[in-house]
């Protein structure tokens, strides 16, 4: 008899554990796939590796600097792929295994779960009880339902990582983050990519400054970009796929070596039971929860990737698992704060935001008046020969407070963290103009930026206060 028992064991599942095993709980993980989730394994940590590895080799065809000369060497995909995996085993062992190991109280089972009563769970070959449970099973690629789809061999954010040879040229479906962070990753690698967006604009959920800005950036480096595209279906081998599809209304054929379907994701809910005990899944698969991660069974809570209606973002997940353990365990009523959690989009330039955009703030009713910044204007941009980017800043009229930052920048994924802070705290600019930053830094740029309030920023000397 266990206290709780977790079913998954990627990152909300082990915050969940420790949180649990911290209040003095008596704890089971059951997880049938290879620990630490899809943040670890297959997404996050193993596809930054490579997007970083992408950029370095792509790094000599945008050189700034006069009398620099640096140079393109190869690519040995195989030999990067062992690397990557050989990460990834480390990494298994410090974050996981070895923190299973300070836990007396934390008992993994390698097994699938599923329940097959309101306080048991199937486990392997054994059946558990429990009082309280928490899923964390994660999500998957989900396969939109083209015609052909299943005939051909595509690859997706999973099977993408392991490939050993680059190939001539991929199809990306998908236009959103992990579409595009792959999508330049093999650009940047050596392949010829075009990207299929069925929404009017790539990052559709994106301020529209941002997203125009980031598809101009790709498309200067080569990558083929088209938006509003209805793919009708797909057909071929291993030797090529080729999509028939409607752009504006127009019938188009695209072709390519590799067919990468980047299209979203599911809550992997299918098998768990979920029938038996009562909990709630909305049109998609994804369980349902109130905002204190509780389900429509009172004694389940949910966090994580399989949870509806929640940023995907494996920080968002661990936060989730932490708070679902704490209010299991000890009835406490913690609830998440999704307003100032920082995401970002890992292409080059990244693409990073926080809080509230424009239209978002606009519709629950804030009246709202917006800065923007070119990174042209930022001293440091220039000092690193790339000005490529932009800050919009969401700001209430009245009390001044800082509703939101959106940016496409250099860094974006470092310098949002400040502008985190801003959100979480209510500050507002007046607030964010009285802080001092150390010259030159990119992350100045978001003083820059509420300076725009008050003056006109492209008439500064250099630290102008």
């Amino acid at each position: 008899m266990f206290d709780l028992i977790i079913l998954g064991g990627g990152s909300a599942a082990f915050s969940a554990a420790i949180r649990a095993s911290e209040l003095g709980a008596k704890v089971a993980i059951a997880e049938e796939s290879v620990i630490g989730g899809t943040c670890l394994n297959r997404g996050c940590v193993p596809s930054k590796f490579l997007i970083k590895a992408a950029e370095l080799y792509y790094l000599p065809k945008r050189n700034g600097y006069n009398g620099v000369e640096v140079h393109q060497g190869r690519v040995d995909l195989r030999r990067l792929i062992e690397q990557k995996d050989s990460l990834l085993s480390e990494f298994r062992r410090t974050k996981y295994e070895d923190v299973l190991k300070t836990y007396k109280n934390i008992t993994y089972l390698p097994y699938r779960g599923y329940f097959v009563s309101e306080n048991e769970v199937k486990i392997g070959e054994r059946t558990y009880k429990a009082k309280r449970f928490i899923i964390a099973t994660g999500s998957s690629p989900w396969i939109p339902p083209i015609e052909g789809i299943n005939r051909v061999d595509y690859l997706t954010s999973t099977t993408a990582l392991d490939l050993r040879e680059l190939p001539e040229s991929v199809i990306v479906l998908g236009g959103s983050a992990v579409g595009l962070e792959f999508a330049q990753m093999f650009s940047h690698l050596g392949s010829r990519v075009t990207v299929l967006e069925a929404m009017p604009r790539i990052l559709p959920f994106e301020e529209e400054e941002v997203s125009r800005a980031l598809r101009g950036y790709l498309e200067e480096e080569g990558i083929e970009v088209h938006t509003g595209v209805k793919v009708l279906s797909v057909n071929g081998g291993k030797s090529g796929k080729r999509l028939l599809a409607e752009v504006g209304g127009v019938r188009a054929e695209f072709e390519a070596r590799a067919l990468l379907v980047a299209t979203g994701r599911r809550a992997n809910t299918p098998g768990l039971g979920l029938e038996k005990v009562g909990v709630r899944v909305d049109e998609k698969g994804a369980i349902v929860v109130n905002d204190e991660m509780q389900t429509s069974a009172p004694h389940v809570w949910a966090a994580g990737d399989v949870v509806s209606g929640v940023p995907m973002l494996v920080t968002v997940a661990a936060r989730q698992g932490s708070i679902a353990a704490e209010n299991a365990l000890s009835g406490a009523h913690k609830k998440m704060d999704y307003l100032s959690v920082p995401y970002a989009v890992f292409t080059t330039p990244e693409v990073a935001g926080v809080g509230l955009g424009e239209k978002e703030a606009r519709d629950k009713g804030y009246r709202v008046k917006v800065g923007y910044l070119d990174f042209k204007y930022v001293p440091k941009a220039p000092i690193i020969t790339d000005t490529r980017g932009l800050i919009k800043m969401i700001v209430e009229e009245g009390s001044n407070r800082i509703l939101g930052v959106r940016m496409v920048a250099p860094h974006a994924a470092e310098i949002i963290q400040k502008a985190a802070l801003f959100v979480k705290y209510k500050m507002t600019v007046d607030d964010v103009l009285d802080t001092i930053d150390v010259y030159p830094t990119l992350s100045e740029s978001i003083k820059l930026c509420a300076q725009s309030f008050k003056k006109d920023v492209t008439k500064l000397s250099c630290c102008a206060d």
